[in-house]
């Protein structure tokens, strides 16, 4: 009893059976962070602090202070970085298009396409100019610099977005068009960002000229934008009548309490859509607003 072991599998101690290593610590921390995620948001609903703000400073702190923590270093773990802030993503995403509940068109969505047609490449350009003119970065790495920080961050803004679907023919005021505008814009310019960084990509790879423009256009901003659409319209559409109206002697999706139902459609979406080559970001949130 008492006698210190290396516990097979972690690298900490074992003492009386208790593993004290990385994975004990990790798990406590994550248990931490969810319990805070759920508790703190009503104490910053009326202050100028958001949720996942203040859960990275916590999370840097964390790291910071308290010894024997894993590394978290993203250089170190470029795979997992990826994958989680992946994953993330796509939860935003789908919280944003499940609160959308004005059907898309060119009039009700006006400000959303002003916004992703005019505002967003303006603002990539006016980037990729401040990243060659003044930080002295390659025209390629310039441009993928204004595609990677244009977009508006669907994690970030969720304090500003739309809440649950209000009723129907319910009137609209300024505040609502507001909100709807920065949610619609936030979910839809994420896969909208994609082909001005595939175009960077292809920029840096082509020996020089624009030989590599209309495969681009034709490919990168048409066909997988498209293809996104299309995945995430069917995929919604789809979900829908399966969730609200099954097929008799099937109980309707709608009523399961079960989380992992939405979870489910969202990775799903994503999933189809990659696999055909589209957008999968875009894909999930035309399936959730559908």
């Amino acid at each position: 009893m008492g006698e210190l072991a290396r516990a097979p599998g972690s690298e900490g101690l074992a003492t009386d059976g208790v593993v004290i290593g990385n994975y004990t610590l990790t798990l406590t921390a994550v248990g931490i962070v969810i319990l805070v995620a759920a508790w703190v948001p009503a104490y910053l609903h009326r202050r100028p602090l958001s949720l996942p703000i203040f859960l990275v400073a916590l999370s840097a702190a964390a790291f910071t202070i308290l010894p024997g923590l894993p590394d978290v270093d993203p250089r170190k773990h470029v795979e997992v970085t990826e994958r989680a802030a992946e994953v993330g993503v796509l939860i935003a995403l789908l919280g944003a298009g499940l609160g959308i509940d004005r059907p898309a068109g060119l009039r009700s969505w006006a400000t959303t396409w002003r916004l992703l047609a005019i505002a967003m490449p303006l603002t990539i350009a006016g980037l990729a100019l401040v990243g060659w003119t003044v930080m002295g970065l390659a025209p390629a790495t310039a441009l993928l610099f204004g595609a990677v920080i244009a977009p508006t961050d669907p994690v970030l803004a969720a304090d500003v977005q739309v809440g649950e679907p209000a009723v129907e023919g319910a009137p609209t005021d300024e505040d609502d068009q507001v909100r709807f505008t920065l949610t619609s814009e936030a979910g839809l310019n994420d896969g909208l960002a994609f082909p001005f960084v595939y175009a960077a990509i292809a920029a840096a790879a082509s020996s020089g000229g624009g030989s590599w423009v209309g495969q681009w256009a034709f490919e990168d901003l048409l066909g997988r934008l498209l293809i996104g659409t299309a995945v995430g319209w069917l995929t919604g559409k789809l979900l829908g009548r399966i969730m609200f109206h099954p097929p008799a002697g099937f109980r309707a999706l709608a009523e399961s309490r079960e989380g992992y139902v939405a979870i489910g459609a969202t990775v799903l979406a994503y999933g189809v859509a990659e696999l055909a080559h589209g957008y999968g970001f875009l894909a999930v949130f035309v399936a959730a607003s559908c």
